[in-house]
């Protein structure tokens, strides 16, 4: 029986003849577990099951394995901690905190223990909720809030009952009647001491443990002194009892830290999704009525009726015989495009036309506007290096306000210890730097958020960062500077029968082709023929379909164009009927931008797979440099040229240039499929034209002006309430409320900033 214990290796379970480790790696990983006490018994021990490692595994294409929510994250020192779990637990690759969120994304080693990761979360303080894909964020806020919100009205009803009972002692009260009323101020704060402050002991705990600084050391160290103070002179029948001090500080200091939960969790938490689709309802229906539904409750196969203006919350089939819409989320074109009926509708498309009726052929989960959300929410992980820069800062300040704190403590307490243990106090509270890390992060939570409403879909908030230190920007010509979508100019006889037009559209009824659009959007008052059969599209060639006996044909109209005109030919039983003619022109406002690009000192260059001189023909129209203008370019001749030149923006076609896109400083996608586009780029327009590109360069130079804003305030803050606390104009209460306005103030600093 002691031979079957040892069938499988005790670490990763994998066959070990009859040894308690496969082989040596899996003997560290379990041993050297770090300060933890992870060797104990796991009550997560079931997370490390195959079915729930696979419940639990975020998709492939993100970074990290797992997502665990962290109730109890509150300032940038959880944060920092948090972080450090690969020190804590082997077999953690890498451990990444959203303070917005309050969640951990987590990537294992091919031997990682998805068991003991959650261990470590739970063993430094906080309370983890591993989530799988589907999870939705918002229920576990509620789950943290209601928690908060029981020790604050805890906190406020002891507290203002023990100021009842306080208030008559100020006034003279004594004799036994003053005893009694103590009593009854200790006996109410026992559940403040027991309950509502038990965030605070695990944060100290935690600094204790690890050797950290952090800011929950001191106000339990004040609270407890406080109770001790005021108890020890209770029993003894002595002046000096603080009850009602101290609950008030405790009160104070868990609304604050309240204030920034929920401010984080309105403007640093992702919800693209919920922004795009707010306030949106559906009407769906069924065999026997019709109901109104929100966006997240449609599913797979529900029929509903989309109304005009109203964009799709999933992909669907069009039931109705046709549709106008707006793809500019999909291809980045404002200009409308019409579907025929059977065609498949993304989800995010507009509807631009009357109201039609679609069949819901996804979730909105499996969408690929779903997707694309998911994808873009995820990327929140990446820490900014600004971010990283004033946690940094802020860690430094805590270690210098407690090292002032201590020598102020030691030199002044020769004067007068209580008056010493007070000014060091205050000064502690009062400089708390978590105003100081929460400032830039909630600026670039909003600064996304805000592009969002632009049209413009930031990856990561680092690229606003990179923006600043471009010197080159590179353009694409098709799709780019030019409208990157056709439009019937001409055909060849100059007048068509209404009928012709008619077996055309019915041929390209289902196409997506961009000749397809241009003649459905030109001839859009023309009913498409009906008796067209076995129309079939063949993939890079064109389309065909009978009419009768008669085979039509439409094909690419080899021949000479001019400009950037592209043809096709019509032909019946293989005899030409007509030739149309299709044009790619310039957008109205290229010129302008790139003059506008060149005004603030960037070098502006066009690079085309078109001939050269087409090329030099829209650097011409552009007032791009003749010497800036490459055309006869494939991929990789884009790539190597953008090489040379460093902090250089690529604007281009997400398909065709993604090599250059994913290797240039700033990559940004004005064309192609979202979803695969972003795969490549930073940023991703979703209106037309380049406007959006001048509105990201204000908007970045807007981020950066308020994140300094809020930098200069936090600290200016610090210095002068640490410079009151010192001197004595402010006591340890006094500083617990004054403590939130900096958070306040960094908050309005913010919001103003980027309204």
């Amino acid at each position: 029986m002691e031979l079957d214990r040892h069938l499988t290796c005790k670490y990763c379970q994998s066959p070990s003849n009859g040894a308690e480790y496969c082989c040596e790696a899996c003997k560290v990983l379990d041993t050297q577990v770090g300060p933890l006490k992870l060797d104990q018994e796991n009550p997560f021990a079931h997370l490390d099951q195959p079915q729930f490692k696979a419940l639990y595994k975020q998709d492939e294409r993100k970074d990290y394995d797992y997502l665990i929510f962290a109730e109890g994250m509150h300032c940038s020192s959880c944060v920092h901690l948090l972080e450090k779990l690969p020190e804590f637990c082997p077999g953690i690759l890498e451990a990444r905190a959203n303070f917005g969120q309050s969640t951990i994304a987590v990537k294992l080693s091919e031997t990682g223990s998805l068991a003991k990761a959650v261990q470590s979360i739970a063993e430094l303080g906080y309370e983890p909720k591993i989530l799988s894909p589907e999870d939705n964020l918002q229920e576990k806020y509620k789950e943290e809030n209601r928690t908060f919100l029981k020790r604050i009205a805890v906190a406020g009803f002891c507290a203002g009952n023990i100021m009842l009972f306080t208030i008559p002692i100020y006034a003279g009260l004594e004799s036994s009647w003053a005893y009694v009323f103590n009593g009854i101020s200790l006996a109410l704060f026992l559940p403040i001491l027991c309950y509502s402050a038990v965030p605070f002991y695990q944060g100290t705990l935690n600094a204790l443990k690890f050797r950290m600084m952090n800011v929950d050391l001191p106000i339990t160290i004040a609270m407890l002194s406080g109770f001790i103070f005021s108890t020890w002179n209770f029993f003894h029948k002595r002046d000096g009892i603080y009850y009602d001090s101290t609950a008030s500080f405790l009160f104070l200091i868990l609304s604050a830290r309240y204030l920034l939960k929920r401010v984080q969790q309105n403007y640093l938490a992702p919800a693209r999704m919920q922004t795009y689709f707010k306030d949106q309802t559906y009407e769906r229906l069924t065999h026997d009525h019709t109901d109104l539904i929100p966006w997240n409750h449609i599913r797979l196969h529900d029929t509903l009726v989309i109304k005009q203006n109203q964009t799709l919350p999933t992909d669907c089939v069009l039931l109705s015989d046709c549709a106008t819409v707006d793809l500019s989320l999909f291809n980045g074109e404002s200009l409308p495009q019409i579907y025929s009926s059977g065609m498949t509708l993304l989800g995010g498309t507009k509807l631009l036309s009357e109201n039609i009726k679609v069949q819901a052929s996804s979730t909105f989960e499996n969408s690929q506007i779903g997707k694309l959300f998911n994808d873009l929410d995820q990327k929140s992980y990446q820490k900014s290096n600004f971010v990283s820069l004033t946690d940094r800062l802020a860690q430094r300040l805590i270690a210098i306000v407690f090292g002032l704190a201590a020598v102020f403590l030691a030199l002044y307490s020769f004067v007068d210890p209580l008056e010493a243990f007070q000014r060091s106090l205050a000064l502690i509270v009062i400089a708390c730097p978590c105003a100081l890390a929460f400032g830039s992060p909630l600026t670039l939570g909003l600064a996304i958020k805000k592009a969002q409403r632009m049209g413009i879909l930031m990856k990561s908030a680092n690229t606003f960062e990179k923006i600043l230190d471009l010197k080159n920007i590179f353009f694409d010509k098709t799709g780019t500077l030019s409208e990157g979508s056709l439009t019937l100019v001409n055909s060849a006889p100059e007048s068509l029968p209404v009928s012709v037009q008619q077996i055309v559209l019915a041929l390209e009824a289902h196409s997506h082709h961009p000749v397809a659009f241009a003649l459905r959007k030109a001839w859009g008052h023309i009913p498409a023929a009906k008796n067209v059969t076995n129309a079939q599209e063949i993939l890079g060639q064109g389309v065909r379909g009978y009419v009768g006996d008669d085979l039509y044909e439409i094909f690419p109209y080899n021949t000479t164009l001019p400009g950037s005109q592209i043809a096709v030919e019509v032909l019946k039983n293989h005899r030409s009927v007509c030739q149309l003619y299709f044009a790619d022109r310039l957008r109205e406002d290229s010129a302008r931008i790139v003059n506008e690009l060149q005004k603030r000192g960037l070098h502006t260059f066009l690079i085309s797979g078109d001939k050269s001189v087409r090329a030099k023909e829209a650097a011409f129209h552009c007032n791009i440099p003749s010497q800036n203008a490459y055309g006869d370019l494939n991929p990789q001749a884009k790539y190597e040229l953008i090489r040379n030149y460093p902090d250089s923006c690529m604007i281009g076609d997400g398909a065709n240039d993604s090599l250059s896109l994913q290797n240039a400083t700033v990559g940004i996608a004005v064309k192609g499929s979202v979803d695969l586009s972003l795969q490549h780029a930073d940023i991703y327009f979703t209106r037309g034209g380049l406007q959006p590109l001048m509105d990201l360069f204000a908007l970045t130079e807007t981020t950066r002006n308020v994140m300094a804003k809020t930098l200069t305030v936090s600290l200016v803050y610090n210095c002068l309430g640490g410079a009151a606390a010192l001197l004595g104009l402010i006591n340890p209460m006094m500083a617990a409320i004054l403590m939130p306005i900096s958070s306040v103030l960094i908050v309005l600093t913010s919001l103003w900033g980027m309204r």
